[in-house]
């Protein structure tokens, strides 16, 4: 329907107590770019949140939307909640349905230049690999970044890089990559996976390993990584200064192009 039309109780508990989870993807030349692995990561984050609907369904659902949208390039969001109770209480709702909320808008592929991040404090709750909607802390790193010229908000805990408020991060030194491993601090990024592998053809090695975020200046190039950016290079951090010596790595190249010709063939 159109989305004037839809309509959600005031008593959903995503509106009330950030009680949901969520995917977004891109759809690139009519194709939906690693459908079977968003499919993996919303049914990992219903899990850890004790939320039992079908996946299976809700992307039969993203494929009806896809075919009465007609659009060949799209960005679409699916959100699942534990749905609305008749009454506000903390504990999880018996006999509620699950509200499941999908859009889809259109979608241009953009290669981004480089660009700077505020380094910052990561703020957020310490369950971050469950992709959930509740986003407070990344809505004011966001706008910290913007008010302050940047495109990102790169973050750490205990002096090492976690993630940035809305993406992945990668550091390069001479022919490695180096990012975070996986925890509870970090997302599984879709285009993280796919960074990963794309290295590994290209010859490029790769070690997930904490990064002291005081070594960010000193590396060769930074870059972020989502599924609505794709790769977008970081040559300026505040605090921080130039990143290396200030221009895209051949590495970063090789895995921006890699990337674009993936993005069209990925399932």
């Amino acid at each position: 329907m159109p989305l004037d039309q839809a309509a959600i109780s005031p008593m959903d508990r995503g509106f009330l107590f950030g009680d949901g989870v969520y995917e977004v993807m891109a759809r690139v030349d009519g194709r939906v770019r690693a459908k079977s692995l968003h499919e993996q990561r919303l049914a990992a984050s219903l899990a850890s949140i004790q939320l039992d609907v079908s996946v299976e369904q809700i992307f039969n659902d993203v494929d009806r939307l896809i075919e009465k949208a007609n659009l060949e390039s799209a960005k679409i969001y699916v959100q699942v909640t534990r749905g609305a109770a008749a009454v506000r209480d903390h504990a999880f709702p018996v006999d509620v349905a699950p509200t499941v909320f999908l859009t889809i808008s259109d979608f241009q592929v953009m290669s981004y230049g480089a660009g700077k991040a505020i380094v910052r404090p990561d703020i957020r709750w310490r369950r971050n690999s469950i992709k959930s909607v509740s986003l407070l802390g990344n809505v004011l790193l966001m706008q910290e970044a913007k008010a302050s010229g940047a495109q990102e908000a790169i973050l750490f805990r205990e002096e090492y890089v976690t993630e940035a408020s809305t993406s992945n991060v990668f550091v390069i030194r001479g022919n490695t990559l180096v990012t975070p491993p996986l925890s509870d601090l970090i997302l599984p990024g879709i285009t993280r996976h796919l960074v990963l592998e794309m290295a590994e053809v290209l010859g490029i090695a790769v070690i997930e390993q904490n990064v002291r975020v005081d070594s960010l200046a000193d590396a060769d190039g930074v870059f972020v990584s989502s599924s609505t950016r794709g790769l977008m290079p970081i040559n300026e951090l505040s605090p921080g200064g130039t990143v290396g010596h200030g221009q895209l790595t051949e590495p970063f190249l090789a895995l921006q192009s890699a990337y674009d010709e993936r993005l069209r063939h990925h399932d």
